[in-house]
């Protein structure tokens, strides 16, 4: 049985993107290969950067245009951090703006954040200090706890659940953990506090990564074969 996710893939932008593609050949007779497009593409980058993503998967709404502009991406894993928040994959994650924003502030410089631990600021600082993934989440628990890879996931999915009766029996053994692992009362409840903010809007990266492909592929498309991607986007509406 196919999932939710992968359904919402099939229904739209991979058959429009055959249409482009097939028009490309058409008109050019060129065969696009689309899996092997570079990730670092400056008129692709550009496009995302100046929100001139009309007719993009998953970015052609007019808050996603705008947010392209805020946030200027600059590279592939940056547009993989606007899908996220506020793209395709948050679909089936609790919807805000709060997040975008205050990544786009702390981007730019407008908003710091203090570091708690080393273990914790390595895996953070390349999202300035915020969790945006649900593997953040799982590295964090496994480094500051000692969990393995699959109790982590299960407190993961519990802290992301936000059910009251089962997070006040998960307090004493990550609290209990810590300690084990050298790290002090004070410290680990600013771990807790952070993973409890963060969890529940978390997203799977590798989700993430499948829409953000797919967005920078139409991109890709748009901004090097303008004409065909317009032809086969307007004859799919």
């Amino acid at each position: 049985m196919r999932s939710e996710n992968n359904q919402l893939l099939e229904l739209y932008p991979l058959s429009t993107m055959r249409k482009i593609l097939d028009c490309i050949e058409t008109t050019q007779n060129i065969r696009v290969d689309i899996s092997r497009i570079p990730l670092d593409d400056k008129k692709t980058l550009d496009l995302f950067r100046n929100g001139d993503t009309g007719g993009v998967f998953g970015f052609d709404s007019p808050d996603m245009q705008e947010y392209s502009k805020q946030l200027k991406p600059d590279s592939f894993e940056e547009l993989m951090i606007l899908c996220a928040l506020c793209g395709p994959a948050r679909a089936f994650r609790p919807a805000t703006s709060d997040l975008i924003t205050e990544y786009i502030d702390r981007k730019r410089g407008e908003c710091g954040y203090d570091g708690i631990h080393p273990d914790v600021e390595q895996i953070i600082l390349p999202t300035y200090g915020m969790i945006i993934y649900q593997e953040q989440v799982t590295e964090i628990l496994c480094k500051i706890t000692g969990y393995p890879p699959e109790n982590a996931e299960e407190v993961r999915r519990i802290l992301a659940k936000r059910n009251p009766e089962r997070i006040s029996k998960l307090e004493p053994e990550f609290f209990c953990q810590c300690e084990a692992k050298g790290h002090d009362q004070q410290i680990a409840w600013q771990i807790w506090d952070l993973l409890f903010i963060y969890a529940k809007h978390a997203v799977c990266k590798t989700l993430v990564s499948i829409y953000t492909f797919v967005a920078y592929q139409f991109a890709y498309l748009k901004v090097h074969y303008k004409s065909e991607f317009c032809s086969a986007i307007t004859c799919a509406k």
